[in-house]
């Protein structure tokens, strides 16, 4: 269960999005560019343990996380539009558009979902019984558009995947 909570949204810095710096944390299986050093969590639960990675620049928050799930019980696509719903309900956000896609051959989700205060684009890619997800939170007073399309177009995937 992939559960971000509002604490996303919540947080805001006046770093300008300069000096963008990749980050591969190791056994992660990833790697993508952060604007600043991001701050890492990990959630353990019975059936899954979450490790994501935080920073916040601007009016903007970016996340990276991968769960790696005891097992999978339901399909790809229906694992993905589960977790995007479960994390739409957790910043209490409504979804604007969803669409699948693929990167190197691995089923994804991508979608767009906003809050009264914020926008909020978030990939999700499932890779055995590894689930990547890729958020960024922007405060609807702002353009963050190139640093966002930055923060997506960097989300690689690596070899020392467990």
């Amino acid at each position: 269960m992939l559960l971000l909570t509002t604490n996303v949204v919540a947080q805001t810095d006046k770093v300008e999005q300069t000096g963008w710096e990749e980050f591969t944390p190791e056994g992660s299986g990833f790697s993508i560019l952060f604007p600043t050093k991001p701050v890492e969590a990990i959630n353990k639960k019975t059936a899954y343990t979450m490790h994501s990675f935080t920073t916040t620049a601007g009016r903007a928050t970016y996340v990276a996380t991968y769960t790696d799930y005891e097992q999978i019980k339901l399909a790809p696509a229906d694992l993905l539009a589960a977790n995007r719903d479960r994390f739409n309900k957790s910043l209490q956000a409504t979804l604007i558009s969803s669409r699948e896609i693929t990167l190197d051959g691995h089923t994804g989700l991508e979608f767009t979902s906003e809050t009264p205060a914020a926008n909020v684009k978030s990939q999700l890619f499932l890779v055995g019984k590894r689930l990547f997800q890729t958020a960024a939170v922007v405060f609807k007073d702002v353009d963050q558009t190139r640093y966002v399309d930055r923060f997506f177009g960097s989300f690689k995937l690596t070899a020392d995947k467990q």
